[in-house]
């Protein structure tokens, strides 16, 4: 691996550094000031990319950190977090609203800023197994639980979008449907109008809202995002649709609304069935599908609407018997011809031979 030299450091920076690094972690805003009036840049990094702006938010620096995001615009990341997702992490309030106030007074977007990713991969988040390479301040928050719900809201307040993706384009949304978090659920869908989401939005496998509303067991929101305007003909990457997996969820009032709304074709290509009969053995139910009258229930629906759909044999054989043929018109120009070419030509060999005999 090459080896690239490194840029040389005075030590009059380096003891700079430490000195307005030393005064934001402690929250010695008066030095700080002292200092950044003194020519010091208030944006000068340590080699790991940390500023005295990082540091003041990650350790909840409310004051100094205020005045750091008034004067220096710190966009980079230490250790793959950003200033933002530190504030996020300490959770005070007062400092996210800094920060977004200080980046919109350097014009800078800040609903591009609460909606980014971080660079910090983890394998758990709280008590949850969730590995991720980067995630949004409000994915944070799902994830951490309710002590952060004050936090969430506020960032919603702000601009942060509960339908931006993480690096695994697995959205905020998903996250509280996964993890089981109500609380966040009704604030990110209640803060948000309903034209703002992006409910189309797929992960990585083509599953939208809707497949993991159903895969993880609430019917309730699989209806409501449908309220909201859901499409419910998406399929994912395995062409798996809401409708499969509302019969494999066994979901009765999800599955009579799909069976009603979604193109027959997709009730007629199912592989649950062999055009015109159910096959229950062929479903793989979901795990928490153990409900047997839940499942006899789901399978009379789908046959139900499949006879519908297909044709009937009393159907196919009334058209069978009376074929609609129409009559050729002739045009009123044409020669009516009273017998049919063969008996014409017939009639022809007759006369000609009677005229042979007479000579």
């Amino acid at each position: 691996m090459t080896s690239f030299p490194k840029l040389p450091r005075l030590k009059v920076d380096d003891e700079n550094m430490e000195k307005i690094h030393c005064g934001a972690r402690k929250g010695q805003t008066e030095e700080v000031k002292r200092l950044v009036e003194l020519g010091i840049d208030p944006a000068i990094p340590n080699r790991f990319g940390c500023t005295a702006l990082h540091l003041a938010c990650k350790f909840g620096q409310v004051e100094t950190a205020t005045y750091l995001a008034s004067i220096c615009d710190v966009h980079g990341a230490w250790h793959g977090q950003r200033p933002l997702h530190l504030a996020v992490l300490a959770n005070k309030e007062e400092l996210v609203e800094a920060l977004v106030a200080g980046a919109k007074e350097r014009g800078r977007n800040a609903e591009m800023m609460l909606n980014e990713c971080d660079d910090f991969a983890v394998e758990d988040i709280g008590e949850h197994h969730k590995p991720t390479e980067g995630q949004t301040a409000l994915h944070w928050c799902v994830a951490l639980g309710e002590e952060y719900l004050p936090m969430l809201k506020l960032l919603i307040k702000l601009g942060a979008s509960p339908t931006a993706k993480n690096k695994e384009s697995v959205t905020s949304v998903m996250y509280a449907i996964e993890f089981g978090n109500d609380a966040a659920m009704e604030a990110m869908l209640s803060g948000v109008k309903p034209q703002q989401l992006r409910l189309d939005y797929q992960d990585k496998e083509g599953r939208t809202h809707l497949h993991y509303a159903i895969l993880y067991n609430r019917q309730d929101y699989a209806m409501r995002f449908i309220e909201m305007g859901h499409d419910p003909q998406i399929e994912d990457d395995n062409h798996v649709t809401p409708l499969f997996l509302a019969l494999r969820a066994t979901m009765p009032e999800l599955l009579t609304y799909l069976l009603q709304n979604v193109d027959p074709f997709s009730v007629q290509q199912a592989p649950f069935h062999n055009g015109s009969v159910m096959l229950p053995e062929r479903i793989e139910w979901l795990s928490f599908a153990t409900d047997e009258q839940a499942r006899a229930e789901c399978v009379r629906l789908f046959q139900k609407r499949l006879d519908e759909v297909s044709f009937r044999p009393e159907e196919i054989e009334k058209k069978r018997s009376k074929p609609n043929v129409k009559k050729m018109k002739l045009a009123p120009s044409a020669p009516i011809r009273s017998r049919s070419i063969g008996n014409a030509t017939a009639v022809r060999s007759r006369s000609i031979g009677g005229r042979s005999n007479g000579k």
